[in-house]
């Protein structure tokens, strides 16, 4: 038997006010810390910086309210702004050479960031609270706050013009490290919201709805052993459903998941998935970063079985 519109529309609820306010409080918490604890005078004496200015944000789902019940922690970017690694690949030699003229590079690094925000969480919240990761520093929640994966991150500009510092373009993201062996992890999760935002509004709201019916979904098959824990990360079912067609979105929920399963299979028979894009059009859906084309088709597949009932949970 399909699965009902009841149940998919209790699937697709947003989260609750008292839930979304933990959350913010979150946030608040790290920033408020940082603002007590964070030596920036010192920062900028020692290291030669002029400027030393950053910013705290949510990102991922928690950021674009498509989180459910059992999501992960809730990720907070420490992003540093007054410091900036570029790609400038894609302008011209002289455009380059402009660029080192207006800019000279920076002593500071990305781990002395990382180190200097965790001794400031650590000196208020202690080890005890405050844990150290390779991609984060983990914070653990308690009555008011969320637990919450906090990344230390370095502002990331991919430079689409330079003739001056006032006549520029570049699409913003962020940049970090994995401790553990170096490895460079570039997102642009501003980008990814502001496009998300733009998706659900289009969608007349369904667009985020059917976000967390699939999510819901696929942790039932997970915690029935009929699916993988891997297979299908909510970042990338976000992206998958970001590259349905508004007509997929119209109609009750029922409707929303033939079309959109409809619409994504046939993209797979025809080839076009190869042409998926993440949310931030900055990034292709499949790729060996991202997703691979295996694990998508399998997920659909177990996906479209749970709804039509041949998979009974």
């Amino acid at each position: 038997m399909v699965i009902s519109e009841q149940q998919l529309q209790t699937w697709s609820s947003a989260p609750s006010p008292t839930e979304m306010q933990k959350i913010q409080n979150t946030r608040g918490v790290i920033e408020d810390i940082l603002k007590r604890k964070l030596p920036v005078e010192e920062i900028k004496r020692t290291h030669g910086l002029s400027h030393f200015g950053y910013e705290v944000y949510l990102q991922g789902s928690y950021a674009n309210s498509t989180n459910i019940r059992f999501d992960s922690d809730v990720d907070i970017a420490v992003q540093l702004n007054g410091v900036f690694y570029s790609d400038k690949s894609q302008l011209s030699d002289g455009e380059k050479l402009l660029h080192e003229f207006a800019y000279s590079d920076s002593k500071y690094r990305f781990r002395q960031f990382k180190d200097d925000v965790f001794a400031a969480l650590t000196a208020e919240l202690g080890t005890g609270q405050a844990h150290w990761n390779d991609k984060c520093i983990d914070i653990d929640g308690n009555t008011y706050r969320s637990e919450a994966d906090v990344v230390p991150c370095i502002q990331y500009k991919l430079y689409k013009r330079f003739i001056s510092y006032d006549n520029q373009s570049f699409v913003e993201g962020m940049k970090f490290f994995d401790t553990s062996n170096d490895k460079e992890i570039i997102n642009f999760p501003k980008l990814h919201l502001k496009n998300c935002e733009s998706k659900n509004i289009d969608a007349s709201g369904k667009f985020k709805d059917l976000v967390r019916i699939y999510k819901n979904m696929r942790n039932n098959l997970v915690d029935h052993n009929l699916l993988g824990e891997d297979v299908a990360p909510s970042y990338f079912i976000e992206n998958m459903l970001y590259n349905c067609s508004s007509p997929c979105f119209d109609g009750n929920y029922g409707d929303c998941m033939l079309k959109s399963l409809q619409f994504i299979f046939d993209a797979i028979q025809t080839g076009r998935i190869s042409g998926f894009i993440c949310a931030n059009e900055q990034d292709t859906l499949i790729s060996q970063k991202t997703w691979n084309i295996e694990n998508l088709v399998l997920f659909l597949a177990k996906i479209a079985d749970y709804y039509l009932g041949k998979i009974t949970i």
